[in-house]
């Protein structure tokens, strides 16, 4: 892919993310929520986790139809995980939230699209010496679908939970042309769920 299709595919990104964000309602009854949460990402049959932080900031209307901004990073991997050692991942997801507010708690679905980012970190080997003198670092789309649980305790402080599996995706020569690329896990976290 050229430097201009790169872009182009961003630019394209950036506008599907701006276009869903309008299409969620405006009404009395609309809240928002920022989450700050931690936890952890791992693949089907990973020996260890990676510890993964986070925030996310959403918008519901009603309780049922919304949006989120997701950002996300992971710790440094350790061997023997769905990441190459020594790597961390990035990802910031623009997604759509579908919930069904019961009786105090809100069970969801979500789903969307942003950017993911993998980044190899300097390292030193047993003569101390660096092996890796610069990240390496590669970067494109992906996806994300998931759902979880969230409950207030009071009319402003309450927890999320939340589960969802995230994927890298490439564009061929035609951006309806979709590539899956081999980097894909799932995402467990919890978090305090701040509603303004």
């Amino acid at each position: 892919m050229t430097l201009w299709g790169l872009w182009d595919t961003r630019i394209r990104v950036v506008a599907l993310v701006s276009a869903l964000f309008c299409t969620v309602p405006s009404t009395a009854e609309a809240d928002g929520f920022v989450t700050p949460f931690v936890g952890a990402s791992f693949g089907e049959s990973d020996v260890e986790k990676v510890t993964t932080f986070g925030v996310s900031l959403a918008a519901m209307a009603g309780g049922v139809f919304g949006f989120e901004i997701d950002l996300a990073r992971t710790a440094e991997a350790p061997a023997n995980t769905v990441f190459v050692a020594n790597s961390r991942a990035t990802t910031v997801m623009g997604n759509l939230i579908i919930g069904i507010p019961i009786k105090g708690v809100r069970p969801y679905a979500v789903g969307g699209l942003g950017w993911v980012r993998t980044e190899v970190l300097p390292r030193m080997d047993f003569n101390l010496s660096l092996v890796n003198r610069m990240p390496e670092k590669n970067e494109g789309l992906g996806f994300d679908v998931g759902g979880g649980i969230i409950g207030f305790f009071s009319e402003h402080v309450g927890a999320r939970f939340d589960l969802r599996y995230t994927r890298s995706i490439s564009v061929g020569d035609n951006f309806r042309d979709i590539i899956f690329e081999d980097l894909a896990f799932w995402r467990a976290t919890a978090g305090v769920a701040l509603r303004f």
